[in-house]
């Protein structure tokens, strides 16, 4: 008995996801604009006509990106962070993790992207709606009891956590491992 073809909904999802997969490896690799959406439809076996009218422009393809990345991440900090019982053991938990190549490539490519959104206001008010989801996902899971409040930790946390990673790309050794854990056992606990 043959099997039933796909419906339109199911090839859209495919030709969608093998494009974001292939983006997700360009853009790692070669930088948002070292990456032309030639690059990614070749490599997904698509025409750029599909990517058009998957994600509508190589800035859509990025945001639907970064919303999956996103995505991943804070699933991953939940999973980290919930179980233990109190700000302290969650800090703990998080200070014990080790510095991720992956997270510090992409904020590479987050910095990239962000400077090219600086420049169109469109562009930059849908990142910086992504960026305030991420930023109130830190906060669902973050240190309810910091005297800076929930809000203020996480952008707190994400300025550092963004310019630790900074710093570490510049001089790797020039960072401490335990330096995120220091800083935030002093704005999370204080």
């Amino acid at each position: 008995m043959p099997t039933a073809r796909p419906t339109r909904a199911e090839r859209s999802a495919h030709t969608r996801r093998e494009l974001l997969e292939a983006a997700e490896r360009h853009f790692f690799v070669h930088g948002y604009h070292g990456t032309s959406l030639d690059d990614i439809a070749d490599e997904a076996g698509y025409t750029k006509g599909a990517v058009y009218s998957t994600f509508g422009s190589k800035a859509g393809l990025f945001l639907v990106l970064f919303d999956q990345v996103i995505d991943r991440r804070l699933e991953e900090l939940r999973e980290l962070l919930v179980p233990h019982e109190d700000d302290e053991m969650r800090l703990k938990a998080l200070a014990r993790q080790p510095i991720d190549d992956r997270n510090a490539q992409f904020l590479l490519l987050a910095i990239e992207f962000w400077v090219h959104a600086a420049r169109e206001p469109a562009v930059l008010e849908a990142f910086s709606q992504r960026y305030r989801r991420l930023r109130a996902g830190l906060a669902e899971i973050g240190p309810q009891a910091s005297p800076l409040g929930i809000d203020r930790w996480a952008i707190v946390t994400l300025a550092l956590s963004n310019g630790l990673a900074l710093e570490r790309l510049i001089d790797p050794s020039g960072v401490p491992d335990d330096l995120m854990a220091s800083v935030q056992a002093h704005i999370a606990l204080s």
